[in-house]
């Protein structure tokens, strides 16, 4: 079975779409069957992989959590980006937000998207990772995501309610794997928007140093400030290809390699 690797976050503007965009292009480029599953109501990760959600007879994750008998071939977007031909798709829309209305009553509804992939296992079995993109909240639709992940990683900018977002969110999903009798699978944080140049970006780096259970979870790699980031949004492509020589697309690379080896 893939490798499973959930984003998450409480804070919104943390970059925490973009990591995912990138860190799905970098995989997909260096060889892996890679899919990208977006399971944020904005649909960013969608848009930002050229996927138009709005096109007549889409379907998206909500309509695996709503019916968990859908067509799986149906769901998923085939090479999306014809210069990533190993990586594959399945988007999301506005739609979603309807939809944790609808499953908040369902019988077992934090395992929905498991029992959906375990009764499709075969065909998800082709992937080497699965990478998902969620929303900052402790949703149901989220939880189905943390629960079914390897691995969570928290995407932080600099702040101090960017830390509190990272410390509540322990909190919170370390409460819910408890109920739950699951291990705690968050695995990282990768600190995101540094500028160096920067005293605050310098100073919050040592901060999370200087606290054990942040740092025990910190990536070597840090991504630095860099407009070529934003830019990509606009060419719906990941970094790797759009701008590959640039500091964000090396710092996402570093990121990837390190992410490898720890999952």
């Amino acid at each position: 079975m893939p490798k499973i690797i959930t984003f998450g976050t409480l804070k919104g503007g943390t970059g925490k779409t973009a990591t995912a965009s990138a860190t799905v292009g970098i995989l997909a480029q260096l060889g892996n069957k890679v899919l990208a599953i977006d399971a944020d109501p904005q649909a960013n990760l969608t848009s930002n992989l050229g996927i138009d959600e709005t096109v007549e007879g889409y379907m998206g994750i909500q309509d695996i959590f709503e019916d968990s008998d859908v067509d799986i071939n149906k769901v998923i977007i085939k090479t999306p980006i014809a210069e990533l031909p190993t990586l594959d798709a399945i988007g999301s829309s506005i739609l979603m937000s309807a939809t944790e209305l609808k499953i908040i009553n369902y019988a077992g509804r934090e395992l929905l998207i498991k029992n959906y992939l375990n009764k499709n296992k075969d065909m998800f079995a082709e992937y080497d990772y699965i990478i998902i993109d969620t929303n900052p909240s402790m949703s149901v639709i989220n939880q189905n995501c943390f629960i079914l992940s390897d691995a969570i990683i928290l995407v932080s900018d600099v702040g101090m309610n960017s830390i509190k977002g990272i410390e509540l969110i322990d909190a919170l999903w370390g409460n819910i794997c408890e109920r739950l009798s699951i291990p705690n699978n968050i695995k990282g944080i990768l600190l995101n928007k540094i500028d160096q140049r920067n005293s605050l970006s310098n100073d919050f780096i040592e901060y999370c140093e200087e606290d054990p259970e942040i740092k025990k979870l910190l990536f070597k790699n840090y991504i630095p400030i860099n407009v070529k980031i934003s830019e990509t949004e606009l060419l719906k492509k990941p970094i790797n290809l759009t701008f590959n020589s640039s500091v964000g697309s090396k710092a996402y690379s570093k990121f990837v390699e390190e992410l490898i080896e720890r999952i």
